[in-house]
């Protein structure tokens, strides 16, 4: 089985019958000293159904509406995120968990995903969320923006944010600059994918 450190993107092979059927257990990365997450792989065909809440309402976004999704367990951070998503006139809503983002992703795609670190290390909900944004469909990811809030974020570090799967690393001081910072990294992220989503259109046009 291999496994890759996110961090220095070393490559281990560890043999998986040695690696328990449920929970989780960490190694040390011999040369950069991160915790990897090492799970046992289950196949798709044995996957136990995911258990929906069906209490929870529909609900669709008018045409044209910019919309969020925000994950963050740390209160003050949380309003001043809402609030410049608000001063941009975003449709926010909070997720607290991996149930949730996969509920509001069922009935729409959201324009903006900001994921709040708060602490040294990702919670296991944050973690989950993450696993679940990297397992979206390539057409409904390139459309969402997913940008990651932590301590050592750096707007700059791109390969930090390629390792983490996300968009953007950024620290809670450059949430004061959502102004700036969020129109211009949409503004990239659509060129970068232009020619993927002007083939796709045409495609799509053959088909009609």
């Amino acid at each position: 089985m291999e496994i890759r450190c996110k961090n220095c993107q070393k490559i281990y092979f560890v043999d998986a019958n040695k690696i328990p059927k449920t929970g989780k257990v960490f190694l040390k990365c011999k040369n950069c000293g991160e915790k990897v997450e090492i799970q046992r792989k289950i196949p798709s065909n044995t996957l136990e159904p995911q258990q929906t809440n069906y209490s929870r309402s529909i609900e669709y976004f008018e045409p044209g509406s910019k919309t969020a999704l925000i994950y963050c367990q740390e209160i003050q951070a949380l309003k001043e995120i809402e609030k410049r998503l608000n001063d941009l006139a975003y449709q926010v809503r909070i997720i607290k968990n991996q149930d949730d983002a996969r509920h509001f992703f069922r009935f729409n795609i959201f324009d903006l995903v900001i994921l709040y670190q708060h602490g040294p290390d990702p919670d296991e909900n944050l973690i989950d969320i993450l696993k679940y944004i990297h397992q979206m469909p390539p057409d409904i990811r390139r459309n969402c923006l997913v940008t990651y809030v932590y301590m050592s974020g750096n707007k700059y570090d791109l390969f930090d944010a390629f390792s983490r799967g996300v968009d953007m690393c950024i620290n809670p001081l450059d949430i004061g600059e959502f102004d700036k910072l969020i129109p211009l990294l949409i503004e990239q992220k659509n060129n970068n994918y232009k020619v993927f989503f002007d083939c796709k259109r045409k495609v799509e046009e053959t088909l009609v």
